[in-house]
């Protein structure tokens, strides 16, 4: 599972705007990385959200990332929420000329809990 980009003091969590403040990081995975790492903390909902979107999601991972990665999430650090989303959020022209996601040195995490332990932008040390 790479991370790319965080939300610093996110409050969208659970598809819900207005929550406390916290980091949040965008999640791009493979399908079998989904369904194995994080399908299993989603309700089923979410899970048949996040197989629709990453079947959508395959042509713009291939243009976004190398490689490509259609299965997105946003979560946050403390593990509140998990919520899928679609791979062109953060780079949708929804945000105007304001996007609040910020670009980290790229990292690989094998899972979830490796985001609480990040102890400052980027998850480096």
């Amino acid at each position: 599972m790479r991370v790319r980009l965080m939300w610093e003091n996110c409050t969208y969590r659970n598809g819900d705007w207005g929550a406390i403040p916290v980091d949040a990081y965008w999640v791009e995975t493979t399908k079998n990385d989904a369904v194995k790492h994080i399908f299993p903390l989603l309700v089923p909902e979410a899970r048949a959200t996040s197989l629709l979107y990453g079947k959508r999601g395959v042509g713009v991972a291939k243009d976004v990332g190398k490689p490509a990665l259609p299965f997105c999430f946003l979560v946050a650090k403390d593990l509140s929420s998990i919520d899928p989303h679609q791979t062109h959020y953060p780079f949708a022209g929804q945000w105007n000329a304001y996007c609040p996601f910020i670009e980290v040195p790229e990292f690989v995490i094998n899972s979830l809990e490796e985001l609480k332990s990040f102890k400052n932008v980027g998850g480096l040390s």
